[in-house]
Order: structure tokens, then C-alpha cells, then sequence
């Protein structure tokens, strides 16, 4: 059978955080060592949350800016601001999802929080090239839970074996593989091209 569509994760893939002078500006601002920001903001209670929709994106940023000691509104939303100012587009991952868009179903499935289709629509005008967004705070499970994975399928209506999944984390890819998913995983772009020529060649199905 062939490959009908690609499945991309979004932070890490599509979206790199390639801005790291904000990060320790932050750090600095807020007496933390450099790295324990991401630590703070996104292995904690309040992501898990977040990811599985039991809080909003608006709460998951007031907690984690009280966590952090900022007082006012403005200070949080400043944070998250900058935060999000630091993730960009990967414009050699952005090239290849064009070529793959010509020929075959694209399809995001992330952790994020339901800010996530408006962030890739607006701020990073993304959306258009996707067919559907599964994002986990819209599912309440996140992966590398089964379930999340078998949603997508569902979305997609395909079989595990028509879809190429594409992730930056070893757990989520070893889920994807035991469902029988195609998959791909994520060290840099020009390794992704070299991986997804594999799906893309004439004899391939």
C-alpha cells in the first residue's frame, strides 16, 4: 500500500526555537541558571495541563508567570511574547513540505496548547498548508499516548502503513512504530530529506 500522507510534529520540526538569546535574557531577568526556563515551562504539572486541554493557554501562562515571580499582566504577557518570538519556521523543513504538498496528504499532530492553530495561522502562517491539525489540548491525551496517535488515523482515515510520521522525540517516534506507522525521525532537515526519499521514489508501494 502506499504513503498517502505525512504526520509532522510541530515544535522541533516545523517550528525550531532557534532565538536562545531571549531564553537567557529571561534567565538573567528572572535569577535563574541558563536552561532552567524551558525546565520550568514546559516539564512541569502546569504543561501537562496545558497540553491536554484541562487548562487554557491564557492559564497556563498566568500560572507559570506566577510560578516565576512576575507580578503584572504585562510582564506574562511579555514573557510568552518572546517566547513565542523565539520559535521559527525551519525554512528547509518549509521547503520540503511544499514538495510533499503537491503529491500527498500533510497533516500536524502535536502537544501544544489550544493556542496552537491560532499561533500557526497568524503568527506563523502555516495552517493553509495542513490539512487537519490534531492537537492534543482539543483530544485530552498527548503523545506518546496510543490514543492520540489512532485519533490522527482516524482524522486522516487512513491505515497506519499510508502514513509517514515525523517527530523530534524517540517516545513518540517508538509509539508511532509500534502502531504501525512509517516513521522519521527528526535530527535536521537535510537528514529528514534523505529519510523521507525512501517514501518518495516511483517503485515505492
Amino acid at each position: 500500500m502506499s504513503i498517502q500522507a505525512f504526520l509532522f510534529d510541530c515544535g522541533g520540526v516545523l517550528l525550531r526555537d532557534g532565538d536562545q538569546d531571549l531564553h537567557r535574557a529571561w534567565e538573567a531577568r528572572l535569577g535563574l541558571a541558563e536552561g532552567d526556563l524551558q525546565h520550568r515551562l514546559w516539564q512541569g504539572e502546569t504543561w501537562s495541563l496545558a497540553e491536554r486541554g484541562q487548562i487554557t493557554d491564557a492559564e497556563f501562562w498566568a500560572r507559570c508567570g506566577r510560578d516565576l515571580g512576575l507580578t503584572t499582566p504585562e510582564e506574562i504577557a511579555a514573557l510568552r511574547e518572546d517566547l513565542w518570538a523565539a520559535w521559527r519556521p525551519d525554512p528547509q523543513v518549509l521547503a520540503l513540505v511544499d514538495r510533499l504538498r503537491h503529491t500527498h496528504r500533510l497533516a500536524i499532530l502535536s502537544n501544544a496548547s489550544d493556542a496552537l492553530e491560532e499561533m500557526l495561522a497568524e503568527r506563523y502562517g502555516l495552517a493553509e498548508r495542513f490539512e487537519a491539525i490534531v492537537n492534543s489540548a482539543r483530544l485530552g491525551v498527548a503523545k506518546p499516548e496510543k490514543a492520540i496517535y489512532e485519533r490522527a488515523l482516524e482524522i486522516l482515515g487512513l491505515e497506519p502503513r499510508e502514513v509517514v510520521f515525523i517527530d523530534d522525540r524517540a517516545e513518540n517516534i517508538a509509539t508511532a512504530a509500534a502502531l504501525g506507522l512509517h516513521v522519521a525521525w527528526f535530527v535536521g532537515p537535510t537528514e529528514l530529506q534523505r529519510q523521507l526519499e525512501v517514501y518518495l521514489r516511483p517503485d515505492r508501494g
